[in-house]
């Protein structure tokens, strides 16, 4: 999952904007089946539409639906796809894992399944330290990608003392992080290595130890991904721990209609919800209604979605867990900042 293009589908807003998800056949083109099933979803959201929108406007976005479906047809396929159309603006996603095949419309996209996918798609950064160079490299599970621009790879001038050198790398590795903050593995020496950990720019995941400066990014990537398995598999753990310190330290929100207040307030530093955790509700006088006719017109689709890019779109992190995790929280619960 491409987390610029996360941003930017949570940057949308425009009624209606229409998500389908799809759980797929993995290959190197769609199933047919598969395709009947999009093509359905492309169906149940013109039906839900009509009388709901002009015809020209419904007319425009499923038919805009339907060329994304067309156009993926003879593409690889993964275990799960999304499909997004409002007046404005379409894309399709492709996801690592299978989904809760549905069709959502509200005024923005459904992005829940695409923010988990880039939590386990473990988007992170390695950053190498020496004496004389650093380099920076983005990765994921299959490989690592050098930076190479204007500033990197950093090289030391002969002129430079050590501590003009500490200085200079901890600069561009803070300057890197607030462009781009991704959590960060750091392979260097010693002595290089301490002064960036001391500045506590970094998000850290672990330490690979040696001089780096001619490894290979396969070679990096073989060093660095067990450390970020098991920061991955930490994750959930570290999530409960913060909700635990949060109760103690009255910065704790529990429940959906509690947390939704708090989160226009912009007051959310952590959302914690479990992953099949769905709420369709009607927003009256800024509260929440628990709806069971889902489909009308009034209804939020998933109005935890709807929780989620706001606290993202605030600047807030979210943590999306394994069911049966939050039974003690009513299935979601929030960090607060104040």
């Amino acid at each position: 999952m491409n987390r610029s293009l996360l941003a930017e589908l949570q940057r949308q807003s425009a009624y209606p904007s229409v998500s389908l998800l799809l759980t797929t056949v993995p290959g190197e083109s769609m199933a047919p089946s598969d395709l009947i099933s999009l093509s359905a979803l492309a169906d149940h959201a013109d039906r839900r539409l009509e009388g709901d929108v002009p015809d020209s406007i419904r007319g425009a976005v499923i038919n805009s639906i339907r060329g994304l479906i067309g156009s993926v047809a003879e593409q690889s396929a993964t275990k799960a796809i999304a499909v997004f159309a409002s007046p404005t603006y379409s894309a399709v996603v492709r996801l690592r894992d299978a989904t809760r095949d549905r069709v959502v419309i509200d005024d923005t996209f459904a992005t829940r399944d695409l923010v988990a996918d880039a939590n386990r798609t473990a988007i992170y950064r390695v950053v190498t330290l020496s004496d004389r160079k650093s380099r920076v490299f983005i990765g994921d599970r299959a490989r690592l990608v050098e930076e190479r621009t204007d500033i990197w790879p950093l090289l030391r001038d002969d002129d430079d003392s050590p501590a003009m050198w500490a200085r200079a790398v901890m600069s561009v590795v803070a300057a890197e992080h607030a462009r781009l903050q991704l959590p960060t593995v750091i392979a260097g020496v010693n002595r290089s290595v301490r002064d960036v950990i001391r500045s506590g720019n970094i998000d850290l995941i672990g330490i690979v130890g040696g001089n780096h400066d001619r490894t290979s990014w396969a070679e990096l990537h073989n060093q660095a991904w067990p450390l970020v398995c098991d920061w991955l598999r930490a994750n959930h753990q570290r999530a409960l721990q913060h909700l635990d310190t949060a109760r103690g330290a009255n910065r704790y929100a529990g429940g959906v209609n509690e947390v939704w207040e708090l989160a226009h307030d912009a007051r959310v530093e952590l959302l914690v919800v479990e992953e099949t955790y769905v709420y369709p509700a009607r927003l009256r006088d800024g509260q929440l209604i628990a709806a069971l006719d889902v489909e009308a017109p009034d209804v939020i689709d998933d109005a935890i979605d709807e929780l989620i890019e706001i606290v993202l779109h605030n600047g807030g992190r979210v943590a999306i867990i394994d069911d049966g995790n939050l039974a003690d929280h009513d299935r979601l619960a929030a960090v607060l900042r104040y």
